[in-house]
């Protein structure tokens, strides 16, 4: 049997009516409003379809192709929340927007704005994301930013010249065959990190992808697409008078090596033509990392190895330490 409890409030006596063994949820103001009711949905192949979607749920649609999922998801639902945001806009505005009729509904309640993510490709730059595409990552900021705690940091944390983190520690290194110890400092910069771009990870490049070791360059050591002793990248390569073209690379002495693979670009005549030689690592990364649009997906993922935080890290200290 249900307790009968009494409260008493400004002279007033009011009934409480509480069950011990099942006690109703706490309600919010929203809780009026937890569906979108659907009722009589007939649009392309829809037939009197109606459904209640719950809100702040993930409700997924599955169905075999042909069965309406597009068409009440984005075709019914979203197609209406688009056609009342536009209709909230002044007439001069509609004039320059596209004209939505009304789908073919009997009834659509409790709808809001509805966001649509399109299957296709949103581009090829890895910073887009869904929450950059909706400006969902924009209102995370917000919310962090009013509910987090900032850390200020010291009074040179913002200054771009000045290393807001520093460290030092005795390194090991092997020496003319002896093992001797080293003091370095590294410096940390705040914000993204160089190496990686703030993206955590560095695409290296993969030598053994590279070409093959037991052939010359008049023989098609390189094995990249693009770089065939037949095009420019060959004449240039042979030409360059760094190193014999007949010459395997495994023969190569560090020097031959170090131009063939990391030389920095520098003017050259092949031919009576001036020409520029850049090194087979440079003219990579920029074709491959930096343009990575137009360039062949296999091509690209067989030569390209991710290395995590530890190595982008590590890179970084190495270098600002030499």
């Amino acid at each position: 049997m249900p307790q009968d409890d009494r409260c008493v409030t400004d002279g007033e006596t009011i009934s409480k009516a509480t069950n011990t063994a099942t006690q109703s949820p706490e309600l919010y103001d929203a809780d009026s409003h937890d569906l979108i009711r659907v009722q009589g949905a007939r649009e392309n192949n829809l037939k009197n379809v109606s459904v209640e979607i719950p809100k702040r749920r993930l409700t997924v649609f599955t169905g075999v192709s042909g069965s309406g999922k597009s068409s009440l998801v984005f075709g019914t639902i979203a197609a209406e929340s688009q056609r009342m945001i536009n209709e909230t806009y002044s007439a001069f505005v509609q004039g320059f927007m596209p004209n939505m009729a009304r789908p073919d509904v009997d009834l659509l309640d409790g709808l809001t704005t509805a966001i649509i993510v399109d299957q296709e490709r949103m581009g090829a730059n890895p910073r887009s994301t869904v929450g950059t595409v909706t400006d969902v990552n924009a209102m995370l900021r917000i919310i962090f930013s009013r509910l987090g705690q900032p850390h200020i940091g010291s009074p040179q944390a913002f200054s771009s010249n000045v290393a807001s983190i520093s460290g030092a520690g005795a390194v090991t290194m092997e020496r003319g065959g002896k093992t001797v110890k080293e003091r370095r400092s590294f410096n940390i910069t705040g914000g993204m990190r160089p190496r990686c771009e703030g993206m955590g990870k560095v695409n290296d490049i993969d030598l053994t992808a590279l070409y093959d070791e037991n052939l010359s360059l008049n023989q098609s050591a390189i094995t990249i697409p693009g770089y065939s002793m037949d095009g420019w990248y060959g004449r240039i390569f042979r030409g360059s008078g760094f190193f014999y073209p007949d010459k395997p690379i495994k023969k190569f002495n560090k020097t031959e090596l170090a131009d063939l693979l990391y030389k920095e670009p520098t003017k050259i005549k092949v031919d009576g033509i001036n020409l520029t030689y850049s090194g087979l690592i440079p003219s990579i990364q920029k074709s491959f990392f930096v343009q990575r649009c137009g360039c062949a997906p296999t091509a690209y993922s067989r030569i390209r190895r991710s290395r995590g935080n530890f190595y982008c890290l590590s890179r970084m200290r190495r270098h600002q330490t030499q």
